[in-house]
């Protein structure tokens, strides 16, 4: 498994849900920067650290006698950064090479930046073995703008663990102002995720109390808008090695995001039974259907969004019933199973077509 990021986030996730599962199958290695919340998962044996979101020739060629001290039969790359450094790599030394995208960077970068990356992606990317894209949509999309040929992919949807359904009677983890209903967001503060439009939301229903958990870049810019508009009803957490207890003791799921490949915060939101409230873009879009487990907004309608939640927020019914619904649909097409057997299915097709 190689990544060029260890933050915490939908990828790593992704990662240590794959790897814990198919330990009893297949030995697993992993080359990423570190991270102390993963040291469960890292060994002196199994871990290769490189570079944090670069890419250089050293690690290149760490990487490669860490593959061939290690007799590694088949490469897995997460993202964009370890597409690159993998690519190279299986040019080198001639392994099988599966590339997972997890979300399409266009809506974040400028013309050239856009044009940088399609131009990369159509003159390497036949080097990959097989592609995965975590949801229809994500492989939709890549298609429309001609990042790949459309040959060689997969489309396995991410999957995270079953959890209860959500219990209505609160776990007072914040014990002021416990009659507001909540709504939370868990992501990286990052331009993706887009989280000033939480902010505009926020100001517009000033008696829901927002969430927000999570770390990174953006962080002490969002907490100055916050601090700058007067808004009281947003609360900053940080990061927390328990979302569950603040999923089970809110009552809506908001996610603003640009793209996504297909969120595992909104998934683990599900797997609790909250409704979501979501812009509609790639991977969200995949996650829900509009008015069954929540709603679908246009991205930067905010009066949009903020109708939907105050729906949600003043229909005790509603909520409970589009919490179900949720809860159920992640249990039919988005657990986590159900993503490892496909997995498993394509690591053995592609060993046994690559070595056979």
């Amino acid at each position: 498994m190689i990544s060029a990021s260890s933050k915490l986030g939908g990828g790593p996730k992704h990662i240590f849900s794959l790897s814990t599962k198919l330990n009893n199958n297949f030995k697993i290695y992993y080359a990423m920067p570190s991270n102390e919340a993963f040291s469960n998962y890292f060994s002196e044996n199994n871990h290769l650290e490189i570079a944090e979101r670069k890419i250089n020739l050293k690690d290149i060629f760490k990487v490669k006698q860490f593959v061939s001290k290690n007799d590694i039969d088949m490469i897995h790359a997460h993202g964009k950064g370890a597409s690159v450094l993998a690519r190279i790599l299986k040019l080198l030394i001639n392994k099988p090479l599966i590339y997972t995208f997890h979300g399409i960077h266009l809506e974040c970068h400028n013309l050239l930046a856009r044009n940088l990356y399609k131009f990369f992606e159509l003159t390497t990317g036949f080097i990959d073995t097989c592609k995965i894209f975590v949801s229809k949509s994500e492989s939709n999309y890549a298609k429309k703008f001609r990042i790949y040929n459309g040959k060689n992919y997969k489309i396995i949807n991410n999957g995270v663990a079953n959890k209860k359904i959500k219990n209505f009677e609160k776990l007072n983890i914040r014990k002021k102002q416990e009659n507001k209903i909540k709504v939370i967001t868990i992501c990286r503060f990052v331009k993706q995720k887009n989280i000033e439009e939480i902010l505009s939301i926020a100001k517009e229903l000033e008696d829901i109390q927002f969430l927000i958990l999570g770390n990174g870049p953006l962080w002490k810019n969002i907490n100055f808008l916050i601090i700058k508009n007067k808004l009281k009803n947003i609360l900053l957490i940080g990061e927390s090695t328990n979302v569950f207890n603040y999923l089970y003791d809110s009552d809506i799921f908001l996610s603003t995001s640009l793209y996504e490949g297909l969120p595992i915060s909104v998934l683990e939101a599900m797997s609790v039974g909250l409704p979501i409230v979501a812009s509609n873009v790639v991977g969200n879009c995949d996650a829900i259907e509009h008015e069954k487990e929540g709603y679908l907004y246009t991205l930067n309608n905010v009066s949009m969004a903020s109708k939907y939640i105050s729906l949600l927020a003043k229909n005790y019914s509603k909520r409970s019933g589009m919490g179900k619904q949720s809860f159920q649909r992640q249990r039919k097409l988005f657990q986590v199973d159900l993503m490892i057997q496909k997995h498993m299915n394509l690591y053995n097709d592609v060993f046994n077509e690559f070595y056979n």
